[in-house]
């Protein structure tokens, strides 16, 4: 599990969790994660052919080309039996070592402290929930982040102004596949509400992404005609949450970070229980 700032290329390794990684083709190099080829962002270089496969809209190859056939050639490149796009290899071995480079590197020291300040704010929301109302919209992005982090989700935090509509990319494993879901998040004083044109801009990002479903979180909750427009294709792609959720998932990973509940639904039943 991880959290991040997404960038265009090198980006930090994750935060291993053993139990994610799964070896089911017995490669000599251990456990790993599948990971996605394409990165957010235009760059006609990388926006090749390969072998039949181009990258979604709004994204490129990580690699270039002849990187990429060099991955494939070593093994490190799983080509999907229904014909699905290549998924990358991301060994634990590797991912731990590259963490024990950076581990006192000046980035680890201040991402540790800002984590262990996310973790302070996520426990005083718990404790008064009121207090969310006061958390800057940037610094809920973060915490959101590091709390879906702390619950198993690989996160990947968009940077603003460069977000492409969604504010955090989650990465899981559902029924042995990799799934990806997106988060949009609002945090607008009341009165004001996300109303329809929210909702279906957040849709078609989602659509465009080829996300598996979205999450909309908006602590001050949705106008009533946003609410009462809703297709059921909608309402089955993109699911809303309001204040409480924000909270019920601080609780959820305040009380995991304490050893005082161990997750036993899967991650997307997680992310998605009791909303909308």
């Amino acid at each position: 599990m991880s959290i991040q700032d997404t960038h265009q290329s090198g980006e930090r390794p994750s935060l291993p969790n053993p139990d994610r990684y799964r070896n089911p083709d017995n490669d000599s190099r251990g456990p790993y994660l599948l990971a996605d080829l394409t990165v957010h962002g235009v760059r006609p270089r990388l926006q090749y052919d390969w072998r039949g496969h181009l990258p979604p809209n709004g994204r490129h190859w990580r690699f270039t080309l002849e990187r990429a056939q060099t991955e494939d050639t070593d093994g490190r490149i799983v080509w999907p039996a229904n014909g699905g796009r290549p998924r990358l290899k991301r060994y634990i071995s590797e991912q731990q070592e590259a963490l024990r480079n950076q581990d006192d590197a000046p980035g680890a020291i201040v991402e540790r402290a800002l984590r262990s300040m996310l973790q302070a704010l996520a426990q005083e929301i718990v404790r008064s929930p009121d207090y969310l109302v006061h958390v800057e919209w940037r610094d809920l992005e973060r915490l959101l982040g590091e709390v879906l982090s702390g619950l198993g989700f690989d996160v990947l935090v968009t940077r603003p102004g460069r977000d492409g509509g969604f504010d955090l990319e989650l990465r899981c494993v559902e029924a042995g596949q990799p799934v990806i879901y997106l988060v949009e998040i609002k945090h607008w004083k009341a009165p004001s509400r996300p109303g329809s044109d929210i909702l279906e801009r957040f849709f078609e990002v989602v659509m465009a992404y080829g996300a598996s479903r979205g999450l909309l979180v908006s602590s001050s909750g949705y106008s009533v005609p946003a609410l009462s427009g809703r297709s059921e294709i909608a309402r089955q792609l993109v699911r809303l949450g309001d204040a409480d959720k924000i909270v019920a998932l601080c609780q959820s990973y305040v009380r995991h970070r304490i050893g005082a509940w161990t997750p036993t639904d899967a991650l997307p039943s997680i992310l998605f229980a009791d909303t909308f």
